[in-house]
Parts: structure tokens; sequence; C-alpha cells
């Protein structure tokens, strides 16, 4: 009896309140870390008609609207636009698509600037308790700090800022400052004053993420803009007997003969 008393006795005890300032990962079946495909649930049809379902930003009068976009696939490659020939090419003669690697500043995509956004190209999550890591298979890294620490002052601004995050249960939350001016999805604008918040959310079968994102700022909205994008967890192939994801290849890489072409067009035969 007196066993059952001491046993009964430490179930009731109360257990110790975790630290506000413990932070983790969810749990396994919820967890954000690993390879992401971003969807259309809407049905638009195309990445590039994924804006459609974007609400509008209600800019303060005379703010100008950006040129954010919505969503693109994997047409939309990075570098300097490629001129368009006057007339269609001879046959066997290639057009040339990439006119140097996607990873170069000016196209955008250093510093983990298409990430802020990202299209159909796949993404990748590590999650530590000190740092998050948001990789993408296109090029670019963006780092969510998770240690507590403050945005930096003075911060010069780059195409993704400065990111600091925290877990609201399973959710990842991420604050980023310090953007270059741009446009944003939907029609909004940012600046270097510009908050973005970001809200990564796994359903509870583990196989859907929704991003929400708001952006502050007194100066350019009526109220916050916020729009979604929806991800499912990338298909795995088999490899060497292991499950990996069939997403995560640097394909725009100008190096690479096939990524300077597209389809060779074929003799026109007219009758």
């Amino acid at each position: 009896m007196r066993y059952r008393i001491l046993v009964l006795a430490a179930l009731l005890l109360p257990t110790a309140a975790p630290s506000p300032l413990a932070q983790s990962p969810a749990a396994a079946n919820t967890r954000l870390e690993g390879d992401w495909v971003r969807i259309d649930p809407d049905g638009a049809g195309s990445f590039d008609g994924l804006g459609a379902s974007i609400p509008p930003a209600q800019l303060l009068p005379g703010v100008s609207a950006g040129a954010g976009r919505g969503g693109r696939g994997r047409g939309g490659r990075g570098g300097p636009p490629t001129a368009q020939p006057a007339g269609p090419n001879p046959a066997g003669v290639p057009y040339i698509v990439v006119a140097q690697p996607c990873s170069g500043g000016v196209g955008g995509r250093s510093n983990g600037a298409l990430l802020v956004n990202p299209d159909s190209g796949g993404v990748h999550v590590i999650e530590h308790k000190d740092e998050v890591i948001f990789a993408g298979e296109r090029g670019g890294v963006r780092h969510f700090y998770m240690d507590g620490r403050a945005h930096p002052t003075p911060w010069t601004p780059t195409p993704a800022g400065h990111s600091v995050g925290r877990y609201e249960g399973s959710t990842l939350v991420v604050e980023t400052i310090g953007f270059t001016p741009g446009g944003v999805p939907g029609g909004g604008v940012r600046t270097a004053e510009t908050t973005l918040v970001e809200r990564f959310e796994v359903a509870p079968d583990g196989k859907r993420l929704t991003i929400t994102y708001t952006w502050n700022d007194p100066k350019i909205y009526q109220k916050p803009h916020v729009y979604r994008y929806y991800f499912e967890r990338a298909p795995t192939v088999s490899s060497g007997g292991a499950a990996v994801s069939y997403a995560l290849e640097e394909w725009c890489d100008a190096g690479d003969p096939l990524e300077k072409q597209s389809i060779v067009p074929p003799k026109q035969i007219i009758k």
C-alpha cells in the first residue's frame, strides 16, 4: 500500500515549466526538416497563374505598386534576359536560354533572395536549436537564427535581409528586416525598413507545409499584406538502397552545355 501511495504522489507532483528561452523543433511527424516542393492547391494551372490567388496589396495613396511575382516555374531562369531572335533559328541551331550561372548576384539568387518567395524549385530545411537553414534547389541559402540574437545595427540591406526565428508550439516564426528595395507578390513593395514575418506550419500528418507571409510597413501599406504559399513533401526515389528526394539538383548552370540551349528546332516541312 505504501508503494502505491508513493507512486501516486510522484505522478501528482507538478512538472517544471520549460524555460521561455528553450526552443526545439517539433515532433518527428510534424518536423519542418526535409525536402519540399511548392504546389498549386487552387488549380491555377501554372506557376505564373499562382499570383491570381494572392490578394492585392493595399498601398497608401501615392505609393506605386511593385512588380513582385506571384510564382514562377523553371521557365524563369536567372541572369540578364537574353535578346529574342528576330526570326526562327535555322534547323539544328538551338536558342540560348542561360547565358551565365544562375547563382550570380545580378540575378538576385545569391544570399537566398529566391527563397524569400520560393518558385517551383525544391527547397530543403535543416533544423537546429540555434539556427534553421532554408536552402534551395536553384541556389541560395537563408539563415534563420534561433539563439535569441537581435537584428544587427547597423545592417547593410541585402536581397534576403537578416532573419531571426522562434518556435510557437510546432510553428516556426521568422522575422526578417533589412531588405534591398524591390517588389512583393500581390503588387506590394518593400524597403530597408519593411518587416516580413513568415509562419512555417506543417500539417498534422507531416505532408503539407503552409508558409504565411505578412509584410508590415506603415509607410507603404494601409494594413499588413498577407498571403500564403503551399508545399508538399518531395517524393522520394530509391538510390543505392536509400530513399532520397527526387528534387534538389543544381540544374541552372550555364557551364552545362544542355543548360545553354532549348529544344533544337526540327526542320519544318511545308506541304
